[in-house]
Protein backbone atom coordinates (compact mmCIF):
# COMPACT_ATOMS: atom_id res chain seq x y z
CA UNK A 1 0.00 0.00 0.00
CA UNK A 2 2.95 2.65 1.02
CA UNK A 3 5.13 1.64 -2.20
CA UNK A 4 1.41 2.28 -4.34
CA UNK A 5 0.88 5.91 -2.55
CA UNK A 6 4.51 6.10 -2.99
CA UNK A 7 4.12 5.67 -7.03
CA UNK A 8 0.97 7.57 -6.95
CA UNK A 9 2.75 10.37 -5.32
CA UNK A 10 5.66 10.50 -7.36
CA UNK A 11 3.83 10.15 -10.40
CA UNK A 12 1.65 12.99 -9.47
CA UNK A 13 4.44 15.24 -8.59
CA UNK A 14 5.83 14.49 -11.87
CA UNK A 15 2.97 15.52 -14.01
CA UNK A 16 2.55 19.16 -12.17
CA UNK A 17 6.41 19.56 -12.80
CA UNK A 18 5.71 19.11 -16.26
CA UNK A 19 1.98 21.35 -16.07
CA UNK A 20 0.30 24.67 -16.32
CA UNK A 21 -2.90 25.79 -17.08
CA UNK A 22 -1.81 25.18 -20.97
CA UNK A 23 0.37 22.89 -22.44
CA UNK A 24 2.32 25.54 -24.16
CA UNK A 25 5.85 25.56 -23.18
CA UNK A 26 7.62 28.41 -23.66
CA UNK A 27 11.18 29.34 -25.11
CA UNK A 28 12.02 31.24 -21.64
CA UNK A 29 10.10 28.50 -19.71
CA UNK A 30 12.61 25.85 -21.21
CA UNK A 31 15.51 28.26 -20.56
CA UNK A 32 14.84 27.83 -16.95
CA UNK A 33 14.41 24.20 -16.55
CA UNK A 34 17.08 22.36 -15.06
CA UNK A 35 19.34 19.73 -16.58
CA UNK A 36 17.64 16.68 -14.76
CA UNK A 37 13.75 17.99 -16.42
CA UNK A 38 15.23 18.21 -19.53
CA UNK A 39 16.71 14.96 -18.90
CA UNK A 40 13.47 13.51 -17.46
CA UNK A 41 11.49 14.92 -20.46
CA UNK A 42 13.90 12.76 -22.99
CA UNK A 43 13.57 10.00 -20.89
CA UNK A 44 9.56 10.02 -20.76
CA UNK A 45 9.77 10.36 -24.73
CA UNK A 46 11.80 8.23 -25.41
CA UNK A 47 9.65 5.46 -23.32
CA UNK A 48 6.42 7.05 -24.88
CA UNK A 49 7.21 7.76 -28.89
CA UNK A 50 6.64 4.54 -30.53
CA UNK A 51 10.46 3.45 -30.56
CA UNK A 52 11.41 6.41 -32.68
CA UNK A 53 14.98 6.36 -31.63
CA UNK A 54 15.41 3.04 -32.47
CA UNK A 55 13.13 3.00 -36.00
CA UNK A 56 13.36 6.71 -37.10
CA UNK A 57 16.14 8.60 -35.64
CA UNK A 58 18.17 5.60 -36.50
CA UNK A 59 18.21 6.75 -39.84
CA UNK A 60 17.47 10.85 -39.05
CA UNK A 61 19.14 12.28 -36.20
CA UNK A 62 17.66 15.81 -36.41
CA UNK A 63 18.82 19.05 -35.40
CA UNK A 64 20.66 17.90 -32.09
CA UNK A 65 22.81 16.12 -33.57
CA UNK A 66 23.30 17.99 -36.76
CA UNK A 67 24.64 20.80 -34.69
CA UNK A 68 27.03 18.40 -32.65
CA UNK A 69 28.61 17.58 -35.74
CA UNK A 70 28.46 21.25 -37.45
CA UNK A 71 32.11 21.48 -37.90
CA UNK A 72 32.42 17.61 -39.60
CA UNK A 73 29.01 18.92 -41.75
CA UNK A 74 30.60 22.20 -42.25
CA UNK A 75 27.79 23.88 -41.63
CA UNK A 76 27.27 27.82 -42.65
CA UNK A 77 26.35 30.26 -39.93
CA UNK A 78 23.42 30.52 -41.73
CA UNK A 79 22.66 26.85 -41.36
CA UNK A 80 23.83 26.80 -37.48
CA UNK A 81 20.92 29.61 -37.14
CA UNK A 82 18.06 27.43 -38.30
CA UNK A 83 19.36 24.50 -37.48
CA UNK A 84 19.37 26.23 -33.54
CA UNK A 85 15.80 27.33 -34.17
CA UNK A 86 14.66 24.03 -35.40
CA UNK A 87 16.12 21.83 -32.05
CA UNK A 88 14.48 24.76 -30.00
CA UNK A 89 11.04 24.72 -31.40
CA UNK A 90 11.13 20.88 -31.49
CA UNK A 91 12.39 20.84 -27.72
CA UNK A 92 9.23 23.17 -26.85
CA UNK A 93 6.92 21.15 -28.85
CA UNK A 94 7.78 17.63 -27.34
CA UNK A 95 8.01 18.88 -23.70
CA UNK A 96 4.20 20.28 -24.82
CA UNK A 97 3.32 16.94 -26.00
CA UNK A 98 4.58 14.81 -23.07
CA UNK A 99 3.18 17.08 -21.04
CA UNK A 100 -0.71 16.32 -22.67
CA UNK A 101 0.43 12.70 -22.60
CA UNK A 102 0.96 12.57 -18.86
CA UNK A 103 -2.08 14.79 -18.01
CA UNK A 104 -4.54 11.77 -20.42
CA UNK A 105 -2.39 9.36 -18.25
CA UNK A 106 -3.51 11.07 -14.98
CA UNK A 107 -7.32 11.46 -16.27
CA UNK A 108 -6.90 7.81 -17.00
CA UNK A 109 -5.66 6.60 -13.66
CA UNK A 110 -8.50 8.72 -11.96
CA UNK A 111 -11.40 7.20 -13.73
CA UNK A 112 -10.22 3.73 -13.62
CA UNK A 113 -9.85 4.38 -9.79
CA UNK A 114 -13.38 4.26 -8.86
CA UNK A 115 -15.09 2.25 -7.54
CA UNK A 116 -17.63 1.91 -10.27
CA UNK A 117 -15.90 3.67 -13.53
CA UNK A 118 -17.95 4.15 -16.63
CA UNK A 119 -17.17 2.47 -19.73
CA UNK A 120 -17.48 4.84 -22.07
CA UNK A 121 -14.87 7.27 -19.51
CA UNK A 122 -12.61 4.85 -19.70
CA UNK A 123 -12.97 3.99 -23.57
CA UNK A 124 -12.47 7.73 -24.10
CA UNK A 125 -9.77 7.89 -21.62
CA UNK A 126 -7.87 5.51 -23.45
CA UNK A 127 -8.47 6.47 -26.67
CA UNK A 128 -7.18 10.17 -25.79
CA UNK A 129 -3.98 8.43 -24.05
CA UNK A 130 -3.50 6.26 -27.17
CA UNK A 131 -4.10 9.71 -29.30
CA UNK A 132 -1.49 11.55 -26.87
CA UNK A 133 1.26 8.85 -27.49
CA UNK A 134 0.98 8.51 -31.36
CA UNK A 135 1.23 12.61 -31.96
CA UNK A 136 4.21 12.35 -29.31
CA UNK A 137 5.82 10.35 -31.52
CA UNK A 138 5.00 12.18 -34.84
CA UNK A 139 6.55 14.77 -32.86
CA UNK A 140 9.99 15.22 -34.33
CA UNK A 141 9.58 13.60 -37.22
CA UNK A 142 8.75 16.95 -39.16
CA UNK A 143 12.06 19.01 -37.44
CA UNK A 144 14.32 16.37 -37.91
CA UNK A 145 13.71 15.64 -42.00
CA UNK A 146 13.59 20.32 -42.09
CA UNK A 147 17.08 19.92 -40.39
CA UNK A 148 18.05 17.43 -43.03
CA UNK A 149 16.48 19.91 -45.88
CA UNK A 150 18.74 22.87 -44.92
CA UNK A 151 21.58 20.91 -45.87
CA UNK A 152 23.23 21.32 -49.15
CA UNK A 153 24.12 18.11 -51.39
CA UNK A 154 27.89 17.34 -50.31
CA UNK A 155 26.57 17.88 -46.75
CA UNK A 156 23.55 15.27 -46.96
CA UNK A 157 26.81 12.91 -47.87
CA UNK A 158 28.61 13.61 -45.03
CA UNK A 159 25.71 13.31 -42.88
CA UNK A 160 24.61 9.89 -44.11
CA UNK A 161 28.05 8.56 -43.43
CA UNK A 162 28.48 10.21 -40.34
CA UNK A 163 24.81 8.85 -39.42
CA UNK A 164 25.51 5.48 -40.21
CA UNK A 165 29.13 5.47 -37.79
CA UNK A 166 27.15 6.86 -34.93
CA UNK A 167 24.84 4.08 -34.78
CA UNK A 168 27.42 1.68 -35.30
CA UNK A 169 29.23 2.91 -32.10
CA UNK A 170 26.05 3.05 -30.80
CA UNK A 171 25.56 -0.99 -31.47
CA UNK A 172 28.65 -1.52 -30.09
CA UNK A 173 28.35 0.28 -26.71
CA UNK A 174 25.19 -2.35 -26.27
Amino acid sequence: MKKHILVSGLSMALIGLFSSSSFALTAMQLSHMTKEQKMQAQKYFRSHSLGFSDIFKRYHPGPYWILHNAKRLDLTKDQIAQEEKLRDDMAISTITDDRKLQKAYAIYKKDAAIAEPKASALKRDIYNVGKAETLLAWEMVPYHLKGYSILTPAQRTTYTMLAKETWVKRIAKK
